[in-house]
């Protein structure tokens, strides 16, 4: 389902994100309660999904000064004395960063913003990012199973090794690369540096929802999706990988 709505993009994949986005954020939330915080969570989700349709209608770079006070308002707040209301505003700020702004990027990179790219090739782009998410969760899995003995952050994510994390990144790079030889909208070299990225940021979004959990002393985000958790959970890697993307997608079209 999640395939057809990047594909069709548009308002679908609005309501979609900013679903997920919603749930994301009171996830967030109430593994902040469980650590003692009191978040605004009302306010937050609210926030986080005018966020969405912000960028929906706007772009990212349009929203830079927001983004810019947002920045300098979890900075000032960070500080702050744990229990206390500046505190609970970081908290609630964080979960718009974290949840929101992140997974904002899909948006941003589904809704055509690259003038290089037709429709067309923007839809099969989106779309093939998604799938190497998955595709580098699911070598990384295989080849930790099987070659994994290094796991270099035991206390945050026990269950990663050095070989899944190269795993993923193969996984990643054959697939895009794959992808490059049938669609002449990415050279070779873009295949391989779009599987690099998303073979390295995907892991990175599970790290950091790990150390989430973790300050908060919870397994998993939620169970909102039996057997396999919450939302954060399953679109940890999602959260990274559409900026880092974007980012070089953004780049290399303005060079």
């Amino acid at each position: 389902m999640l395939l057809a709505v990047f594909w069709v993009g548009g308002l679908a994949l609005l309501v979609v994100l900013s679903i997920l986005v919603a749930g994301g954020v009171l996830e967030f939330y109430k593994m902040q309660v469980h650590k003692g915080l009191q978040p605004w969570s009302i306010p937050g989700v609210v926030a986080s999904v005018i966020w969405c349709i912000a960028v929906y209608y706007f772009g990212v770079s349009e929203l830079a000064v927001p983004l810019a006070v947002l920045l300098v308002a979890i900075i000032a707040t960070g500080a702050a004395r744990e229990g206390s209301t500046l505190a609970n505003v970081e908290s609630t700020l964080m979960g718009v960063l974290y949840v929101a702004v992140l997974g904002s990027f899909a948006i941003q990179v589904r809704a055509g913003s690259f003038p290089d790219y037709t429709p067309g090739e923007t839809a099969a782009f989106a779309v093939l990012i998604l799938l190497a998410i998955w595709i580098s969760d699911i070598f990384g899995y295989f080849a930790g199973r099987a070659f994994g003995r290094h796991h270099p952050f035991p206390d945050i994510s026990p269950g990663k090794t050095v070989a899944g994390y190269i795993g993923g990144v193969v996984g990643s790079v054959a697939l895009i690369l794959a992808v490059a030889e049938i669609y002449a909208f990415l050279d070779r070299t873009d295949g391989i540096v779009l599987g690099i990225l998303v073979g390295l940021g995907a892991p990175a979004g599970d790290l950091v929802e790990s150390m989430i959990k973790r300050d908060a002393g919870v397994k998993d985000a939620s169970q909102i999706i039996p057997g396999h958790g919450g939302i954060l959970d399953r679109f940890d890697s999602f959260l990274f990988v559409f900026p880092i993307v974007y980012v070089y997608i953004s780049f290399v079209q303005t060079v």
